[in-house]
């Protein structure tokens, strides 16, 4: 695999990964927009707005056709949050131009569509669209409120909210419901004229050859761009957890109890600690024979599922539980306990087990042109691709006991928050 970051202008940076026995092509375009829960809704809102049609493919239904003739490629709008900061993404994945049977340009023609679709949009009098942008509110409320359908995700999303109720910046990743009836047609045009002349790029592109198309697309959109002042990442600032750990319920029409321990989480993405904090995962929560999997779930049989959700960007870790209400004061006691046990020593045998499933991992996703784009997107978005696969799969190997603990004391309970379903009234 070879890798080759390039700096196009001030603030717009292009990362080429090419490895032969990959048969797709990837490419994206990541926008480092603003903080804040306008910046959170307007993001969301314009990666389906942007998708949906462009000056050149005025209807989805051309642009789909357009995409079916390359060979079924595909486009994909997402909002993401790093930190504070909101990120549209605009990707294009398709089979490799080896593969073209009629010697059709699949590659050139995927760029083609990805540059129009994110410089040439579709306007009425300079403004998008309103009935799109109104169809578009509709499904981020349906995708919002569909979070609800899964008590995990809920459970975990109103945790993280009350971790952050002091922070004004943080927002959720697809923003709240009630900021979305602001949004205007010139509210959203103002946020995409903004993000294209002022917000830090990525382009990142995975495929099997370097065969220049991507560095005509890059130069392109690069001038198109121009300079932009190179914003780093706004993360959460660490803060120590109080003495007492504070406790929030919440009722949900849900079937079944979600316990939620929200921990503070000290440590930064480019400390060098990534390989530590991966073995930590897996020895934790991450692994079939885990900590919380193996003693809470099999062996005490305290819930139906229980793992946890790093979000280092945030210095939090929220581990979370299905369970029955009965058990609520057990189990929460016996995951800290086993959080506490790690930060006492690991044996070689679980740190030599785990390491070799992250291993494995590791070359299941340096084999997929996907994970390996998703991999590298995240630490690109950090404006730093220093670690590699090999580097993270290399420092696995020097590992100990120590180094796990270490990461494990950074972990710091700070609150319990319960989700309550439609069981009875507590015992």
């Amino acid at each position: 695999m070879d890798i080759k970051r390039i700096r196009l202008k001030d603030g717009v940076n292009l990362t080429v990964i090419t490895d032969k026995k990959f048969k797709t092509d990837i490419t994206s375009v990541s926008f480092l927009c603003k903080t804040g829960p306008e910046a959170a809704i307007r993001s969301s809102l314009l990666t389906g707005v942007l998708s949906r049609c462009c000056t050149q493919y005025p209807s989805l239904m051309e642009l789909n056709r357009t995409l079916d003739g390359l060979y079924d490629a595909q486009l994909i709008s997402d909002a993401s949050r790093r930190g504070f900061n909101h990120i549209p993404t605009f990707t294009v994945s398709s089979l490799n131009n080896r593969y073209s049977l009629d010697k059709t340009d699949i590659r050139g023609g995927c760029l083609h569509v990805l540059y129009n679709i994110i410089f040439d949009p579709a306007l009425k009098n300079g403004l998008f669209d309103s009935k799109i942008i109104q169809s578009e509110k509709q499904q981020l409320k349906d995708a919002i409120n569909g979070i609800r359908n899964s008590r995990s995700s809920y459970a975990l999303r109103r945790c993280t909210e009350a971790l952050m109720a002091d922070q004004p910046l943080f927002a959720p990743r697809l923003g709240k419901i009630e900021d979305a009836d602001g949004v205007s047609a010139a509210s959203l045009t103002g946020f995409y004229t903004d993000m294209l002349e002022k917000a830090p790029v990525e382009i990142l592109s995975v495929s099997s050859d370097d065969d220049g198309q991507i560095y005509e697309f890059a130069d392109k959109a690069a001038k198109r761009l121009g300079d932009r002042a190179p914003v780093k990442i706004t993360e959460e600032v660490y803060k120590e957890p109080g003495k007492r750990v504070k406790r929030v319920s919440e009722k949900a029409g849900i079937s079944q109890d979600v316990l939620c321990i929200g921990c503070e989480y000290d440590g930064c993405s480019d400390d060098g600690r990534s390989a530590d904090r991966a073995l930590f995962y897996d020895i934790f929560f991450q692994n079939p024979t885990s900590y919380l999997f193996e003693n809470v779930r099999e062996k005490l049989s305290l819930c139906y599922y229980c793992s946890a959700l790093p979000m280092l960007d945030l210095k939090k870790l929220i581990i979370y539980a299905g369970i029955d209400r009965k058990n609520a004061k057990r189990a929460e006691e016996e995951i800290i306990k086993q959080l506490d046990l790690i930060k006492n020593g690991v044996s070689e045998d679980m740190i030599r087990r785990c390491r070799l499933a992250l291993k494995n991992d590791l070359l299941a996703v340096a084999d997929s042109p996907s994970r390996t784009a998703a991999w590298y997107t995240k630490r690109v978005l950090y404006g730093d691709i220093s670690e590699t696969i090999e580097d993270l799969s290399s420092r696995l190997d020097r590992l100990r006991s120590e180094d796990v603990e270490r990461v494990a004391e950074t972990v710091k309970p700070s609150l319990i928050f319960m989700m309550k379903g439609a069981a009875d009234d507590e015992a």
